[in-house]
């Protein structure tokens, strides 16, 4: 067989499969899953199974399949990367120490020399190959001390190689009344497998995710970290592992999910187009080959890392240890908290590490974001509307400062809130803020409304404030008595009506609020003035009474001093243009918006979607798409049919193209062409307009 060919799958027993691998060794790679079998489960059964051969009740037993990376180290040595089967070799090997320990402990020591040089190690071995099993980096300090024999220096008890370990000897111990050690071992080789070494040319990662797609679903994070690693041999893999995906997962976390979540991010920072949940690993693996020859595999990792460092600085790092001239805007969008604006401030982050942009840019920009999303929340408005925003607002504001980042703060003006008036993602200007809140229920936005509070509270307070020991009171309160209608002379409508808008909100200590309850207004009064210390409440300790014209009158003065911590912003005298269109097919109508500056389109609530075709499976990135928006509550079943719940805008995914390809495609399903089927208000296909046509050609 020459190096690098495969060889034919083989069924063979564990045992003696171990035998045969004299001088090589199995590796567990560092992208596998962490070994999980369980005593109360798996483990359990392959005793089980164990015991079914040595009583008679099997005359053999198959275990699975092993699928292996078999890669020439040297002349007299391989290494078996192991894609699939690496919780039962490793509970096989822990089983075979087991026993080996049992054997010393009986003072059978030829035994114990017998099985140790033939199956557990490799004799005339480097010190690096010398154990038959490399396990996963993280069980190797466990594994370590069972080899060696150090059982008692284990520390780590919770970790599932020793637990599993200890409840193998056991159970060991206990079949030796009836069947012997030599027994033990020889029904192990009943348990048989079928072997499949592979090599490089028979593309592993594919056959990994094939293997996996039937299994435990992996995460877009695990995929990725496998496909990066797979290809570098062990010792490389390790040293990558350590140096950064480990550190990757000491800047975020090393929950899968949560980290699928960060690539989500980091691919749209990159390419400036939010990918699909579904999507991600295939756009990564996409962006991985354009950038390769670039930047190298280790590279790509130092990109990732240092995108990881920038998520850390906005979302995690310790606050006091944040540069002062971006801290107080830091602070204030993480009480805001979103996920959605990432993409936007990482990549702006890189450029200030890069010199091109400065921390005062930065700073003025994450400020302007937390504006725009808190008169959002503010208003009630659906976040939902504004999930693709961001990494759109990038593409556009990078293209338009075009390396001149001296237009970064109007480019930002524009495209947020100039392109975005009257839509579905626009920002509320101080009418809107006004209409949207004298009147609304604010306790439902309480989180919203203490952000505000709190800001409003360090603003006018030069005196330090301990926020923490501060909640939310009604000021009149959520259980009213008798004594309250009739102080206020209203029913109990009027009352429910003003009792949670934002003039009948206040703070006040976590005491104090207990003590006020539902107490009559002089006596809330008394304990308010207890903590006068709060600016927020200087004007309400000069009420004698509370009543409903109060409420209103603070109402609209605290509308006021939101209009001045959050100031509307918008760039004078640039108004974004946009063409009505519309989709009149195969019973189909859909009408929205073509905004020329970057060729987005707007789809109106009402549109519809169509149902009726017969190869779904033909656009899997069409039905992705369509499942995304139904989870995301933007579409949905109507008596009309599929439709759209609301307006949404679809970005298009390069500079200098458009989305009405994309839009065409998700209404109508299939591939379209969107010059075509999108009109004009003439009826003519959009295609028609020249102008546009060769501005996007």
């Amino acid at each position: 067989m020459s190096i690098g060919e495969s060889q034919a799958p083989k069924k063979t027993g564990l045992m003696e499969l171990i035998l045969q691998s004299q001088g090589s060794q199995f590796v567990i790679p560092v992208y596998q899953r962490n070994y999980t079998w369980t005593t109360g489960k798996e483990v359990k059964q392959y005793f089980e199974d164990l015991k079914a051969v040595l009583s008679g009740q099997y005359t053999k037993h198959f275990m699975g399949i092993m699928i292996y990376l078999d890669t020439p180290i040297s002349f007299s040595s391989r290494e078996f990367s192991v894609i699939d089967g690496q919780q039962r070799l490793t509970t096989t090997f822990l089983l075979l120490y087991a026993v080996k320990e049992i054997m010393i402990s009986k003072g059978m020591t030829q035994e114990a020399n017998a099985l140790n040089n033939q199956y557990l190690t490799n004799p005339y071995a480097v010190d690096k190959l010398k154990y038959k099993l490399k396990p996963l980096v993280a069980d190797d300090e466990v594994y370590q001390k069972i080899v060696t024999g150090d059982i008692a220096g284990i520390t780590e008890t919770k970790s599932n190689v020793y637990k599993n370990y200890i409840w193998l000897k056991e159970n060991i111990e206990k079949l030796l009344g009836q069947f012997s050690l030599n027994d033990i071992l020889m029904a192990m080789n009943k348990l048989y497998i079928v072997c499949v070494p592979i090599s490089q040319d028979d593309y592993p990662q594919k056959i990994f995710e094939s293997i996996n797609a039937t299994g435990a679903k992996l995460t877009a994070s695990d995929l990725i970290r496998n496909f990066m690693l797979m290809p570098i041999l062990s010792d490389k893999q390790e040293e990558f592992y350590a140096k950064y995906w480990k550190r990757l997962e000491e800047l975020l976390t090393s929950d899968s999910k949560k980290l699928e979540a960060f690539f989500r991010l980091y691919l749209a920072a990159k390419n400036r187009t939010l990918p699909n949940k579904t999507a991600v690993y295939n756009i990564f693996v996409d962006c991985f080959n354009k950038n390769k020859d670039i930047l190298g595999i280790e590279g790509i990792f130092k990109d990732i890392v240092k995108y990881a460092e920038y998520y850390y600085t906005i979302y995690k790092q310790d606050i006091k240890s944040i540069d002062n001239k971006i801290r107080d805007s830091v602070r204030e969008f993480r009480y805001i908290l979103s996920e959605m604006p990432a993409p936007l401030f990482m990549e702006l982050y890189s450029l200030t590490q890069k010199g091109l942009v400065t921390l005062e840019q930065f700073n003025t920009i994450m400020s302007m974001t937390n504006t725009y999303l808190i008169r959002r929340a503010l208003c009630g408005l659906d976040t939902s509307d504004i999930t693709r925003l961001f990494p759109s607002l990038l593409n556009d504001i990078i293209n338009e400062c075009n390396k001149d980042y001296s237009k970064l703060i109007d480019s930002f003006k524009r495209n947020l809130v100039n392109k975005n008036k009257g839509n579905s993602m626009e920002m509320p200007d101080d009418v809107k803020l006004y209409n949207s809140v004298i009147n609304a229920n604010m306790y439902n936005l309480r989180i919203t409304v203490r952000m505000f509070f709190d800001k409003l509270e360090l603003s006018d307070n030069p005196a330090p404030v301990d926020l923490s020991a501060l909640s939310i009171e009604h000021l009149m309160p959520q259980t009213p008595t008798q004594e309250w209608y009739k102080a206020l002379g209203v029913d109990e409508e009027t009352y429910q009506r003003n009792l949670h808008r934002l003039g009948n909100l206040t703070l006040a200590t976590k005491p104090d609020n207990s003590k006020m309850s539902n107490k009559v207004w002089q006596y809330k009064n008394e304990i308010l003035a207890s903590t006068s210390h709060l600016k927020i409440n200087e004007a309400i300790l000069k009420k004698d009474k509370w009543t409903i014209n109060d409420i209103d009158e603070r109402t609209k003065s605290l509308i006021q001093k939101i209009k001045e911590l959050y100031p509307y912003f918008e760039l004078a005298g640039d108004a974004v243009v946009k063409y009505p269109i519309y989709i009149d097919a195969n019973n189909i109508l859909a009408t929205g918006k073509f905004y020329e500056d970057d060729g987005s389109v707007e789809i109106d609530e009402g549109s519809m979607l169509n149902t009726k075709y017969e190869t779904a499976s033909a656009y899997p990135d069409i039905e992705d798409m369509r499942q995304e928006l139904l989870s995301e509550g933007i579409i949905g079943e109507t008596e009309s049919g599929l439709c759209f719940l609301k307006n949404y805008i679809v970005y298009p995914h390069s500079a200098n193209s458009t989305a009405l390809s994309a839009t065409a495609s998700l209404l109508l399903h299939g591939s379209r062409n969107g010059w075509d089927c999108w009109l004009l208000e003439s009826g003519k296909p959009i295609k028609s307009n020249k102008i546009l046509k060769k501005k996007f050609s």
